[in-house]
């Protein structure tokens, strides 16, 4: 198993918002963990022909443009044959529940779940979507393990019941509910999370030992990961494509952590390297 997390160094505008893409390479599958921009799914081809692929599978972790701009490309392509993400018109019984305002109803549901979810939707009919919720297994080795169902919908209903605003967790109700991948690497468990929450990731933690920190390296949620994980044995990883936009991991500690940011150009994670590199050089939060 080897993860690949691309790096934007060198691309046609290395200071534009070019997201995240993580490749995920079982050896007889190929899982692709979101696609920000085009000059991405450039590479991803690339990365295919080159190792005799003709279709990939692909977990969208949330709705955002810079999670999500290069698959159109992809699909054109004919090169995705399922994707994975939150399908959130599945379960609109279970939201108007949760949803107090009774002026909703179901047809004002699905239309308000469309536009707040428009590029998840828009590949309706395009290639084959599948729920999260209830497609778990993406091949051996790959498992979607999050975002939990009861967080997910009481975070949507919030967004969707506009009195009670845009946020849940100190994030957006988007980005807090991305969808959640485990990777089996040799024998070390790594997690792949988008944009999450600390709340909706914090319980699953314990059984990793690779972790992407969320949000692009976000400080606030990346220094609540620290204090419950600590820095033995442990190697972090950070996509920050995100140029001179909102990339969040210029605060990061600089020692005392393992953490490999795709600022310096693409991220290998394998069984190997991970268990090799994980000594910590000093305490980040005792300040030594």
């Amino acid at each position: 198993m080897t993860v690949k997390f691309l790096s934007s160094k060198g691309y046609t505008d290395p200071g534009a918002n070019n997201g995240d893409c993580i490749l995920i390479d079982t050896g007889s599958e190929l899982v692709i963990f979101d696609c920000g921009c085009e000059e991405h799914a450039d590479r991803v081809l690339d990365y295919m022909k080159k190792s005799g692929y003709s279709k990939a599978k692909l977990v969208l972790s949330h709705n955002d443009g810079d999670h999500f701009d290069g698959i159109p490309y992809l699909i054109e392509q004919d090169k995705i044959s399922d994707i994975y993400t939150l399908l959130l018109l599945k379960y609109k019984d279970e939201l108007l529940k949760r949803i107090n305002d009774k002026r909703i109803t179901r047809d004002s549901l699905t239309r308000r779940i469309s536009e707040i979810f428009e590029n998840i939707y828009s590949l309706s009919g395009l290639v084959k979507l599948r729920d999260i919720f209830t497609d778990t297994q993406v091949c051996p080795g790959v498992t979607i393990v999050g975002p939990d169902q009861e967080y997910a919908l009481d975070a949507v209903a919030k967004r969707i019941d506009n009195r009670q605003g845009d946020t849940i967790d100190k994030e957006t109700v988007v980005n807090a509910v991305s969808t959640q991948v485990k990777v089996k690497v040799g024998t070390n468990n790594l997690l792949l999370c988008g944009d999450s929450s600390y709340e909706a990731i914090k319980d699953k933690l314990e059984e990793y030992s690779l972790i992407q920190l969320p949000h692009h390296g976000k400080k606030e949620q990346a220094d609540s990961i620290f204090e419950q994980k600590g820095s033995l044995g442990i190697t972090y990883y950070v996509s920050d494509n995100t140029g001179n936009t909102n990339g969040g991991s210029k605060d990061l500690p600089k020692r005392g952590y393992v953490i490999k940011n795709t600022k310096t150009g693409d991220q290998i994670c394998t069984g190997w390297n991970s268990s090799l590199t994980n000594i910590p050089v000093r305490s980040y939060f005792r300040g030594l």
